[in-house]
């Protein structure tokens, strides 16, 4: 037998190996997707549709990343449809996963994440732990996306495991800094620094490779965020340097924009040094607008218009101003028509798979007719179910206050309201309503500046949450303004609700947020039971803030009824 002639037994394995090791070369796009071409043409002449399949998504993958999402997804989709009828969780995994980055590329959140867990459970059933790893971080960049930045937290911390369980260093350092950036946004500097510290020990590990970059720039924003302004100047230096090739030209220049701009906003802004500042963000809108990234652009001009506003280049600045609302404009328009592309081809798609599922059942009985139907019925009920899922997402924002997340006005004035038509009976149950601000937030936002004293609101949102019961509704009214519904409360127990609540602003830690911060709020209780008026209960409850002012503050006082 000729030696040069395989069987066909070592060919498929041969094609095995190559599928394999082309999914774990997720940080060399362009060797991995010349292995999955490969992979598709040894696939297509061995018949491993299995094997065809999963290529495609590598290929698809990279064709999304490189500026052609909406095509992408197309393929993706149809892929997921493929997958599910050949039956392998792991093929499944990928064309899911592939689907789930292709949405998230066109905005489209929600879709993605319902991609993403169904990439999760595929890859879990299939026991690549490998894939699985990638995908939670995807899913958790999504949930830090929509908010959620403690379960987004929960999964890095799971992906950072797998990747330690894959020997995959850099990955699991990879998890580390995006851990140490969501610590830090949520208010945990302290901790976000210990593990910037772990993920670069990790790089370390893994040959420092372009990726350790994102780990020092993390770090070096944990550093500003607790005052070590010298030595976050530092790491972002180090930074840009590991950010260049051997000729010095930049190899990420993604990550030379985000450098530069957490530079600005942490380093050069709090040190006022102006003219750095403008040099730096000018660089960063040339990266910005080379990289067509009009959401970094604008923010970028926002700052540039700040910098000139503090060396008294008004006119300079109110022009950055408004070049900074054309391109969120811009950015805004451009996020609604990826949507509505993906939300098209998704129909497209879908239409065209039940066009030849309808022309495959024509030779079939009535009963398969049947059958047919009850699936369009399905898929319509599904297509509704998502239209609501949007409807009750969009109804939810209009309800909360996007600093805090707790409810907003509006979400108030309904409750009232509906407190009241409820108060016109005879046996309506007892309601206390409180109304709170922060003794001096002026001084608060003078001395430590505004990004501080919206931190303030927040942690006051999250004590109200730590020490008011599940049906007490919690609402920001504006400004440092709070309001707290407290149905089935007398004033009696609402007063000690509040003073709960007082001595725990009191407690806090403020210094955390900066150096010698102190906070204080004043409360007013009002007794709303059978009031059938909404803006009277406010009213008593405004009267009694009045009276905590006028008594010094830090207090509580309730409202004496006319």
């Amino acid at each position: 037998m000729n030696a040069d002639v395989k069987t066909p037994l070592t060919a498929a394995g041969e094609l095995a190996m190559l599928v394999d090791r082309a999914a774990r070369l997720v940080r060399d796009p362009q060797r991995r997707v010349a292995l999955a071409r490969d992979g598709i043409e040894r696939a297509t002449a061995l018949g491993d549709e299995v094997a065809r399949v999963r290529c495609t998504a590598m290929v698809t993958e990279f064709t999304a990343r490189h500026g052609q999402p909406v095509d992408a997804l197309s393929t993706a989709l149809s892929l997921i449809g493929e997958a599910v009828v050949l039956g392998d969780p792991l093929a499944t995994a990928q064309a899911h996963h592939t689907a789930a980055m292709c949405l998230h590329l066109l905005d489209c959140v929600p879709e993605s994440m319902e991609h993403g867990y169904e990439a999760l459970d595929a890859y879990r059933k299939s026991g690549d732990a490998y894939g699985e790893g990638r995908v939670l971080s995807l899913v958790a960049t999504l949930l830090a996306e929509m908010g959620d930045r403690r379960q987004a937290l929960e999964l890095l911390e799971q992906a950072h495991g797998l990747f330690l369980a894959c020997a995959d260093a850099s990955g699991a350092a990879t998890m580390l800094a995006m851990m140490a950036d969501g610590q830090r946004e949520i208010g945990d500097p302290v901790t976000a620094a210990e593990t910037g510290e772990r993920a670069l020990r990790l790089f370390g590990d893994a040959g420092m490779p372009v990726d350790a970059q994102r780990a020092m720039t993390a770090y070096a924003h944990v550093l500003a965020d607790l005052n070590r302004l010298d030595d976050a100047e530092r790491w972002l230096g180090r930074a840009g340097a590991h950010n260049r090739l051997p000729d010095g030209a930049i190899a990420n220049q993604g990550y030379e924009m985000h450098r530069l701009l957490v530079l600005v906003r942490s380093v050069l802004n709090p040190s006022m040094r102006w003219d750095a500042a403008r040099e730096t963000l000018e660089r960063v809108i040339a990266l910005a607008g080379g990289l067509r990234s009009q959401r970094s652009e604008a923010l970028a001009e926002s700052l540039l218009a700040e910098v000139l506003h503090a060396t008294g280049d008004d006119a300079g600045a109110y022009d950055h101003l408004l070049r900074c609302r054309e391109l969120a404009d811009a950015a805004t328009r451009g996020a609604q028509e990826r949507r509505t592309q993906a939300l098209r081809v998704r129909f497209e798609v879908a239409q065209a798979q039940r066009e030849a599922e309808r022309y495959r059942r024509q030779a079939e009985a009535q009963a398969a007719i049947i059958a047919e139907l009850e699936q369009a019925r399905a898929t319509l009920a599904g297509q509704m179910a998502d239209l609501q899922r949007l409807n009750e997402e969009v109804l939810h924002l209009s309800r909360t206050d996007p600093l805090t997340g707790i409810a907003n006005r509006r979400r108030v004035t309904e409750h009232l309201t509906a407190l009241a038509e409820r108060n016109h009976r005879y046996d309506a149950p007892p309601v206390a309503i409180a109304v709170f601000d922060v003794d001096r937030f002026k001084s608060v936002n003078d001395g430590y500046g505004h990004e501080v004293g919206d931190r303030v609101l927040v942690a006051l949102s999250r004590l109200m949450a730590d020490h008011l019961r599940v049906i007490d509704l919690p609402a920001r009214l504006g400004g440092d303004e709070f309001v707290i519904i407290m149905p089935g409360l007398t004033v009696e127990g609402a007063l000690r609700a509040c003073h709960r609540l007082l001595e725990a602003v009191r407690r806090h830690p403020w210094q955390q947020l900066t150096p010698g911060l102190a906070v204080r709020i004043s409360i007013g209780v009002a007794d709303g039971t059978g009031v059938t008026d909404p803006d009277e209960m406010l009213r008593h409850a405004d009267a009694a803030l009045y009276r905590a002012k006028e008594a010094g503050r830090d207090a509580v006082v309730t409202a004496s009824r006319p």
